[in-house]
């Protein structure tokens, strides 16, 4: 295999992924959300 093969190959994997993890989630992430105990720590 050419080097020049081998380097469309690894572009286009690398594209892929990339475009891949830039996809849309449906849901809001669960670290995300508020917790009512930390907001109450936070007063007091």
């Amino acid at each position: 295999m050419s080097k020049k093969m081998l380097y469309a190959l690894l572009t286009g994997v690398l594209t892929v992924s990339v475009l891949g993890a830039c996809g849309d989630t449906e849901g809001e992430d669960p670290t995300m959300e508020e917790d009512p105990a930390m907001e109450e720590d936070m007063e007091g």
